[in-house]
């Protein structure tokens, strides 16, 4: 799911005048944006090889959920600082939030850290 979302985002900014209508961003400068789309078409493309190997790619899913958690962050800071309208931060936090917390939950775990069931 989370390679869908990627890869409409991105394909979106890829056009700047469509990310601006879709995200209500005001865009400055178009030529960043659409360098964010292709950035985004990449990594739909490295979500897209990490489910396809789940067991392979597992200890790389922290890293990723921690990286989303940071992009919630600066979101909320650019929206707090008015940079960013309501639309387009609810929109980011609120997806990549979930997407967050579901890789965090597939990272591998220590052996001794699973729970016997009850």
């Amino acid at each position: 799911m989370l390679a869908v979302w990627l890869c409409l985002a991105g394909v979106a900014l890829l056009f700047p005048r469509v990310g601006d209508g879709v995200f209500d961003l005001h865009l400055t400068n178009w030529g960043l944006a659409s360098e964010y789309g292709g950035i985004l078409v990449s990594l739909d493309a490295l979500y897209w090889v990490f489910s396809t190997d789940t067991e392979r790619y597992a200890p790389v899913m922290g890293v990723v959920g921690l990286a989303l958690v940071l992009n919630v962050v600066i979101t909320i800071y650019w929206w707090a600082v008015g940079h960013y309208p309501f639309q387009s931060a609810v929109f980011n936090v609120v997806i990549n939030s979930v997407m967050a917390v579901w890789l965090w939950s597939l990272r591998p775990r220590p052996a001794g850290s699973a729970r016997a069931p009850s």
